[in-house]
């Protein structure tokens, strides 16, 4: 949410010979929009913050969108209402110098600077102290959502592996490029207003708005501050309405407003691929782990924690009986049909399901995995992504809690 359009100068030319009257004394002939609790938000805050969000997604601003614009602004003001309220009841608070560096920043990634960027926002009828109020709420938030649930978070080992060996498993099927745009919606009435809107959006990118612009600005997936781009994913990865919708398209094309249980999508698929043969241009470096037949139960346990081959021989060191192999690297096609079919889908850093033949059981250890043309992400960035989706989540959930406590008036 927090990126700017790369403002043309042309366009920022042609835009102040329209003319924008003074801030100040706009607003002291603007009216109240909402009150949440004790704040104000007024007229000119929602007509202000429209007018960011339509500049920044290069959308052409019309009567009709205007309006449309104007209710999802309303919205994002008084979430960064309650937002700061709650910040405020934890004594956080965002300096002028913080929002001056994460200003300077946006400038720098729109190859711009400050002062450009402020007279381009002005050009629109936009004040810069629109965009500042944007940067501090996102901030303070942020900061109280580490504080509160960034030490209790926990990314358990199985999760990381369950997540990988999805990822592997999803590598042989036919995949998509896709990149997404979220709106919210809980009841009739929202979904309602959700599905005109984006079909306002749509029109607006046939007309030529860019995807990833209006998706950082009314995107509310976590995708948003990457455009909406999701990357490569497997069709059975997506919501169940969403599937089919992915299949038909074609690269290049934007799906009509899609509805879920949880809101309305839109979705562009930018590219697709076929899956690939499992093994096809893999590299895997395999151990395999075996210990009497009786011991099977054990073994089974050394999986499941998904410890990886690092210290493989402390993690069987109690399995009495037990020894492991390095098999060594090799091409994934070059292994015997039997071993192939074991690792199967097995993520780097997991191990087949355990085999019992005669006396023995055994399993075979994925210890490092390298596929041509994408693969599976190491456990660190599993992790990462993981950390990230239930921060997000809890961060919706805690927004709800205050939202649904909140005395919210609109007018």
């Amino acid at each position: 949410m927090m990126s700017v359009k790369k403002f043309l100068a042309a366009a920022a030319v042609a835009a102040a010979l329209a003319g924008a009257g003074s801030p100040a004394m706009a607003q002291s002939a603007e009216g109240v929009a909402a009150i949440v609790n004790d704040r104000v938000i007024s007229t000119f805050d929602v007509r202000q913050r429209a007018n960011l969000l339509m500049m920044s997604a290069g959308i052409d601003p019309t009567p009709e969108l205007e309006q449309r614009v104007r209710t999802q602004a309303l919205r994002d003001l008084i979430d960064e209402t309650l937002q700061l309220q709650e910040t405020a009841e934890f004594d956080i608070a965002i300096t002028d110098p913080e929002i001056d560096r994460r200003l300077a920043d946006i400038a720098r990634q729109n190859e711009t600077d400050v002062p450009t960027l402020t007279a381009s926002l002005a050009a629109r009828g936009v004040s810069v102290s629109t965009l500042r109020a944007q940067i501090q709420a996102d901030m303070a938030w942020s900061r109280l959502m580490g504080g509160l649930y960034g030490s209790r978070l926990r990314i358990s080992d199985s999760e990381i592996t369950a997540t990988q060996e999805r990822i592997a498993a999803n590598l042989t099927r036919p995949q998509y490029q896709i990149s997404e745009i979220f709106l919210p919606a809980e009841n009739e009435r929202e979904f309602s207003e959700m599905e005109q809107g984006a079909l306002r959006l749509l029109q607006e990118m046939q007309r030529g708005a860019p995807f990833p612009l209006v998706a950082r600005q009314f995107s509310r997936s976590p995708s948003a501050a990457a455009g909406g781009d999701i990357g490569w994913i497997a069709a059975n990865e997506l919501s169940p309405e969403l599937q089919p919708i992915a299949e038909r398209l074609q690269a290049g094309q934007v799906s009509m407003p899609v509805r879920t249980p949880s809101g309305v999508y839109l979705i562009a698929v930018r590219d697709r691929r076929a899956g690939g043969t499992a093994g096809a241009s893999s590299q895997v470096l395999l151990y395999q782990v075996t210990a009497p037949a009786e011991r099977q139960a054990d073994l089974e346990r050394v999986r499941r924690r998904g410890e990886g081959c690092a210290n493989i021989e402390r993690q069987i060191a109690n399995i009495q009986g037990a020894a492991f192999t390095d098999l060594g690297e090799s091409a994934e096609s070059d292994l015997s049909p039997a071993i192939r079919g074991r690792i199967s889908g097995i993520a780097s850093g997991a191990a087949s399901p355990v085999v019992v033949n005669g006396a023995q059981a055994d399993m075979i250890m994925v210890c490092a995995r390298e596929t041509g043309g994408g693969g599976v992400p190491d456990r660190t960035e599993i992790e990462a992504r993981l950390r990230e989706q239930e921060m997000n989540m809890l961060a919706e959930r805690h927004l709800r809690n205050v939202r649904r406590e909140a005395t919210i008036i609109t007018r």
